[in-house]
């Protein structure tokens, strides 16, 4: 029998680690494993916050749902604002990991709004309830141009449009995209003071 799947509108938050790679061969594994964790739960904990869902782990990348299982008609403006405050506490993480290993972390978001499927994939011994789309593969693309740009945070124009009233923004260009036949505008939220 087919896995019940339901297609609905949300805002998805790719939150990667930059140079990981590099990371990983300045640490033990036992303090890379520290480290993921240092990191990881401050993000999942302020995603919650802002009811949004923790999709999954994928190595050093977080992959995050707002508008699934529960909808709110500012998922955008949740997902933009949860952004903002991990960028925050990543100054803090960077306190700890700086004065132990002489290195900063930077996190790098992306963030894309749309139509996803939700549901269960996978193998009858191993299942796993996710949410695909394109949305979500742009959200990933869009983490990545952040070094490009020099910002931690990207967001694409749906978004913007969803949450240009609520925040405020600097347009930062247009990137083609593979996979995307049209050049998507690029969007970065400027942070309200403290």
């Amino acid at each position: 029998m087919e896995p019940l799947t339901k297609r609905l509108h949300a805002a998805i938050l790719f939150a990667d680690i930059r140079n990981f790679t590099t990371i990983v061969n300045i640490l033990s594994l036992h303090e890379t494993y520290t480290f993921l964790n240092d990191c990881f739960r401050p993000i999942a904990e302020i995603v919650y916050t802002y009811d949004g869902t923790v999709d999954k782990f994928i190595g050093d990348a977080v992959v995050n749902v707002f508008g699934e299982p529960v909808t709110h008609p500012d998922d955008p403006v949740r997902a933009i604002t949860c952004a903002l405050d991990i960028q925050r506490k990543v100054e803090e993480i960077n306190i700890t990991w700086r004065k132990a290993f002489d290195f900063l972390v930077d996190i790098d978001i992306g963030i894309s709004t749309g139509e996803v499927l939700a549901g269960t994939i996978g193998h009858a011994k191993k299942m796993q309830h996710t949410v695909i789309g394109r949305n979500v593969n742009l959200a990933a693309e869009l983490a990545n141009l952040c070094h490009d740009y020099n910002v931690n945070i990207l967001l694409d124009h749906y978004t913007y449009e969803k949450s240009k009233n609520d925040l405020n923004f600097r347009n930062v260009g247009e990137k083609l995209i593979l996979g995307f036949t049209e050049p998507i505008r690029l969007y970065t939220p400027t942070r309200p003071p403290l």
